[in-house]
């Protein structure tokens, strides 16, 4: 094992923010203590995320390499998930620059995911990057571990790029965390007649921008506040309408109140798994609705956002 494996950091959530990025607001996307691997670089670069398909085609691993660079080289930070395909491409072109890199991971530090990227792992961390994760040593990746790791991508970010995206990507999921966040969304554009784009290029229908070049984005992620609004902003309040919310999340977030719950108590009374009621229970955060106290125990936001019926 890589002596860069042997050095997992458990950090508050708030010291988090406070050493990486001012632009989370009070949201709390992160649970209250996370796992941390390497270095967190200045808080005062800018934070690009760049996020994609594990199936990625080589022109497009190439194209992306290139853009992480060129905003390394421009004083960025790379943010991504550590995924095989247009994540990894991210990584290596921030490194290839001497750049600093950061992944945000859906398992334990101990045993990153993927295993196949694990040598570019110890480089990020090498570099003076990090890898950051929400859970405990083996701890495996399931489906709503990596929903809740691309919203943390989109939460740290400052602006977020999708580069190659079929419909069903879990890219996706990142640009619709980035854009209830409020964060700037790009898009990498692509052929018309290329499945592997139609989920990115349906993003440009949504308000996404388009990038070809990092001034693309760096001209609007500098100029940006290096606070973010908090979720009582009337910008905030306004993007929060009644189809935010599917069957799981109208019934979790019915079953809470301004009484401390556990996870487990909500699991029992809905008569839904315990991984169901937590993929709800993280959307709810990002958006507002809910708090959570830490240990499993969530509750109703002091200030709930305006109505969700």
């Amino acid at each position: 094992m890589s002596e860069a494996f042997n050095a997992i950091e458990r950090i508050m959530r708030d010291d988090l923010l406070a050493r990486f990025s001012d632009r989370c607001g009070n949201l709390a996307v992160f649970p209250e203590r996370l796992a941390l691997l390497g270095a967190l670089p200045s808080k005062d670069s800018p934070k690009i995320a760049i996020v994609g398909t594990r199936r990625s085609d080589p022109e497009a691993e190439d194209f992306v390499e290139r853009l992480a660079a060129e905003l390394a080289m421009a004083g960025a930070t790379i943010v991504s998930g550590g995924a095989l395909g247009i994540d990894a491409a991210a990584h290596r072109g921030a490194l290839a620059a001497s750049g600093k890199t950061v992944a945000i991971v859906a398992s334990g530090l101990d045993r990153p995911y993927p295993p196949l990227n694990r040598k570019l792992f110890t480089e990020m961390i090498d570099a003076g990057g990090a890898l950051i994760s929400a859970y405990d040593e083996r701890t495996p990746p399931t489906s709503f571990r990596f929903h809740a790791r691309n919203r943390m991508i989109a939460a740290l970010a400052d602006a977020v790029i999708v580069a190659q995206a079929p419909r069903r990507s879990g890219a996706l999921s990142t640009a619709d965390a980035a854009r209830r966040l409020g964060k700037p969304l790009y898009i990498v554009p692509g052929a018309p007649w290329d499945p592997l784009a139609e989920g990115s290029m349906a993003l440009l229908e949504q308000g996404a921008m388009i990038c070809i070049k990092a001034e693309d984005v760096l001209s609007v992620a500098q100029s940006l506040p290096r606070t973010a609004p908090s979720w009582a902003d009337e910008r905030t309040r306004e993007s929060l309408d009644n189809q935010t919310f599917d069957e799981l999340h109208r019934k979790v977030l019915g079953a809470l109140s301004r009484k401390p719950t556990h996870i487990d108590k909500l699991g029992r009374t809905l008569g839904l798994p315990i991984e169901d009621v937590q993929y709800a229970l993280f959307g709810l955060i990002l958006m507002g609705f809910v708090e959570e106290r830490g240990r499993g125990i969530y509750l109703l936001a002091r200030r709930a956002p305006p109505s969700y019926g």
